[in-house]
């Protein structure tokens, strides 16, 4: 499956219950690129949809020091169809950005959750008491530090048109995984985006550790959705291309 994240607040909203609603982005999932811009082009009736050539982009490489061998190994596999890329540090997203999004988060739940806290099941009703313990100071904190993070990360992605990356640092783990453990390491190479509000294109990139897929995901800042898409087409190809 390939999934595209859109520019927030590209793609209305409406009729979609909030989780964070800075954070929060509705956007396509399908079999492969061509199906996500199919589409974006409904969502968005501005899209342009144009080839480009993979020889012609300068890439910047990151986060594969953080993810298992195997998930590294096909990543960096993806990175070498571009001919023009280099690995930089790109920052991950700070954790005193968190509680912006609970903040949110209780915004949303506040008046609900006071009238009907013994509807919630166990698992979302800790999160929301969570949400609600928030400290204005911290939120304040937070609002601060996510304007340095969008400012960090425009200046580290400077002289490159986008940015590739491990989707997941690993390969679907077990289910039997408790939801507190798993959600830091699952969440780690997604996050960023919701919190810069960049648009993502992750798609499969073949086989890694006990042979489950391994994911790509190509990022750039806000607006370029159509050209994430348009080089999302050309790699999925050229990965097609090399695996046959």
């Amino acid at each position: 499956m390939v999934g595209f994240k859109p520019t927030h607040g590209l793609v209305s909203m409406d009729g979609c219950w909030p989780l964070a609603p800075s954070w929060d982005t509705g956007g396509p999932m399908s079999r492969d690129v061509a199906g996500c811009i199919h589409m974006m082009e409904a969502l968005d009736p501005g899209f342009a949809s144009k080839p480009v050539a993979l020889d012609e982009i300068g890439v910047a490489v990151a986060w594969l020091d953080d993810a298992e061998p195997g998930v590294a190994l096909r990543v960096e596999a993806a990175s070498g169809c571009f001919p023009d890329r280099e690995r930089i540090d790109f920052p991950l997203m700070p954790t005193n950005l968190d509680p912006v999004f609970w903040r949110e988060v209780a915004g949303v739940h506040r008046e609900l959750f006071a009238e009907h806290a013994d509807l919630y099941g166990e698992n979302v009703r800790a999160k929301v008491e969570r949400a609600l313990r928030v400290a204005d100071e911290d939120y304040e904190a937070g609002l601060q530090a996510r304007n340095r993070y969008v400012s960090e990360a425009a200046r580290a992605l400077e002289g490159f048109d986008l940015l590739l990356v491990p989707t997941i640092g690993t390969v679907a783990p077990p289910r039997t995984i408790p939801e507190r453990k798993l959600r830091p390491p699952i969440l780690r190479f997604t996050e960023p985006f919701n919190a810069l509000g960049w648009p993502a294109l992750a798609l499969p990139c073949g086989n890694a550790e006990k042979g489950l897929p391994a994911s790509v995901t190509l990022a750039a800042p806000r607006g370029k959705d159509d050209y994430v898409l348009n080089v999302g087409v050309a790699l999925e190809a050229a990965l097609a291309s090399a695996s046959t």
